[in-house]
């Protein structure tokens, strides 16, 4: 048997909390060693888990020019073969320059990297053992940090097949699939169905609960929800996987999957996301009385004590929130804590939260939704990235800064960020509200123009404007001077033909001038009807179509009224500024008008773009780029002028198509 060998602290695991935590003591002079199961160090942040899927991702944009399709109308072929090659190629790299900048941390604090898998004889003990599983080395120490990580979670029944595979073995791939389910719709199978659309694979995404991203501001998650969906994506919520079987012989959508509501999926790859368990099995913590819950969580408390006080565990295997920043910052504050260094005392009483899907989220502070389960007074402002100057250079049509804020004090409660840089943009308001700080720190400051940055000025100015709002009267009165419709200066259209009328969901207007000239906005819905126009729309006069499905928008129409706005059927037409359309109905009589087959299938979208042009519309992209939810709001807003223009009649509020225009 070795001799035991002494040393201050020994370090379990070599992902960024052990490394930081071993790196924070030994630069106080404390004799440590660090022990690491695997060949290389970095743990699942440097080789199954962030770096790599983050890598992946990078690759997958660049190789098909998937930022910039809608700016320039290019259209990218990828060769599944050869991008599987530049994937995999660009992944090594960048694990390979990270392994070796860790491996000169730990030398330059003269850490030894001890390898083999651990255990604890006792609770001052531990064995590493050679991949025999003979003792190779005993290691004892004052102090002992549990950072072993976390691995995927695979429900029972679901390993074996080659093509069934969880987050760590996505990595290991044979090639770009053609189609793939995912299952599970939280951050990292979010992340993953947002990478494959992205490479062109026909995605369906299967989440047990009623959206995706649980926890996640819902105005941002229903975002990425409508974003998987324009990249061709099948989105079923409230369903899951019943069973999983191989059809010998076939070459593609081998797997069939069937769904506990009946429904059936082929498939050539499946992902499950079904969460982590703690990497703690064969350490034999229960024989030193450490806590461990059923997923291996090891339970900790405010400083990362165990229940074995001088047993420290920080990152993944503590569970909830296994971020690799917050994972280093933990390992520092435990290691200052253990050995009573008046360094890093706690934790930033605010940490960012990024996820890394398309266009990337990033959070600090509450959501709206805890906000409100908690009944504290907020309010919103937004500023939508398609009304920046630098947004609309890049094409960032679908981001947005939304900032939530006391409406008394103007303090800074939370913020949320939808876009590409959102993971670099959190840091602003990270700042203002770690010094507690209000909305005023942005419109105060001055930002480089153009730059995304600016946007936090203008989500503030919204914000201010809906304060002054609250206080107006809102009589219920009609408003509108009297005017024939038809004379008006703008026909708009909202498509609210998604079920689910969630407020913040993001929701699309196409706003038409007299010419027939089109342009697209994103408006987060209100039942209140606010800022579905700007002001300036309003002022110059307008007839608006509110596109939706079967059931009629009672909440918002009640809104609307409460506005003062006309609502057809309800007050002469010449003061009438809503009306009500169905975008299938409408669809569904111009093809047939038009002796055009399928135009209400979702496969139909060229020949919808196609009727509307033939009508004269103008749309500020090609038929290639067009979304359908953007197509159904041009229907709706043509149906608001064809009303206008006597060209349609309305059956109660809704219009109908009865004659070709």
């Amino acid at each position: 048997m070795p001799e035991v060998e002494k040393f201050d602290l020994v370090v379990l695991g070599s992902g960024p909390g052990g490394e930081k935590a071993a790196a924070q003591a030994a630069y106080f002079d404390k004799r440590v060693a660090l022990v690491e199961r695997s060949a290389d160090v970095g743990g699942a942040c440097v080789h199954t888990g962030t770096l790599p899927s983050k890598t992946l991702r990078e690759t997958a944009l660049y190789l098909t020019g998937f930022r910039r399709r809608e700016l320039y109308g290019m259209s990218v072929r990828l060769d599944r073969k050869k991008s599987l090659r530049q994937l995999v190629g660009r992944l090594q790299a960048v694990t390979q320059a990270q392994t070796q900048q860790i491996r000169r941390n730990l030398a330059r604090h003269a850490v030894p990297v001890v390898t083999g898998r651990a255990a604890f004889e006792d609770d001052r003990t531990v064995a590493v053992l050679d991949p025999e599983g003979q003792v190779s080395r005993r290691l004892s120490a004052d102090v002992f940090l549990i950072a072993t990580g976390s691995s995927p979670f695979l429900p029972p029944g679901t390993a074996g097949d080659p093509d069934v595979v969880d987050s760590d073995r996505i990595l290991n791939l044979d090639r770009v699939p053609t189609t793939m389910t995912v299952v599970g719709g939280g951050v990292i199978g979010t992340e993953y169905a947002c990478l494959f659309a992205a490479l062109g694979t026909r995605l369906t995404l299967v989440e047990g609960r009623d959206r995706l991203l649980g926890g996640v501001d819902e105005e941002l998650s229903t975002a990425i929800e409508l974003t998987l969906e324009r990249m061709g994506a099948q989105i079923l919520l409230g369903d899951a996987v019943d069973s999983i079987v191989r059809e010998p012989g076939r070459a593609t959508n081998a797997l069939r999957l069937k769904l506990k509501s009946g429904r059936k999926i082929r498939a050539d790859k499946v992902l499950f996301s079904a969460g982590r368990a703690g990497n703690t099995g064969g350490l034999h913590l229960e024989n030193i009385g450490v806590a461990v819950t059923p997923r291996g969580h090891v339970s900790v408390n405010e400083h990362f004590q165990t229940t074995v006080p001088h047993i420290y565990a920080v990152g993944d295997v503590i569970g909830f929130p296994a971020l690799a920043s917050v994972s280093m910052e933990q390992g520092r504050v435990a290691m200052c804590h253990a050995f009573q260094i008046a360094y890093k005392t706690s934790m930033a009483p605010y940490t960012p939260y990024g996820i890394y899907s398309i266009p990337e989220i990033s959070s600090i502070g509450p959501s709206e939704q805890e906000l409100k389960s908690k009944g504290i007074d907020y309010e919103i402002g937004r500023a939508r990235f398609e009304n920046n100057a630098r947004g609309q250079i890049t094409g960032e049509n679908e981001g947005l800064i939304k900032l939530l804020f006391d409406p008394t004090t103007r303090k800074l409660l939370a913020a949320h960020i939808l876009g590409d840089e959102a993971t670099e943009l959190i840091h602003v308001p990270m700042f203002v509200m770690a010094h507690g700080g209000t909305i005023d720190a942005f419109i105060d400051a001055v930002f480089n123009f153009p730059t995304l940055s600016e946007s936090f000025k203008y989500a503030a100015y919204d914000g201010l404007q809906r304060v002054e709002r609250r206080s107006r009267p809102t009589d219920g009165a009609v408003r509108a001077t009297r005017c024939d419709p038809a004379t008006r200066s703008y026909f708009a259209g909202v498509d609210l033909s998604r079920p689910g009328l969630l407020a913040g969901r993001p929701s699309t207007v196409c706003i038409m001038d007299r010419w027939r000239r089109c342009r697209f906005s994103t408006w987060a819905y209100e039942s209140s009807g606010s800022g579905v126009l700007p002001d300036d729309i309003e002022t110059l006069g307008y007839v608006l179509a509110v596109g939706c499905g079967e059931e009629m928008p009672e909440d918002l129409l009640a809104g609307l009224r409460r506005r003062g706005r006309g609502i057809v059927g309800e007050t002469s037409d010449d003061c009438v500024e809503v009306v009500l359309a169905r975008p299938s109905d409408l669809w569904k009589a111009w093809a047939e008008l038009g002796k055009r087959r399928g135009a209400s299938t979702p496969a139909a979208r060229r020949l919808r773009y196609d009727i509307l042009r033939a009508e004269a519309l103008e749309f500020p992209v090609g038929p290639d780029a067009i979304h359908d939810d953007q197509l159904d709001a041009a229907a709706a807003a043509y149906a608001a002028y064809l009303w206008a223009t006597k060209q349609a009649s309305a059956e109660g509020a809704y219009v109908t198509i009865t004659s070709r225009s």
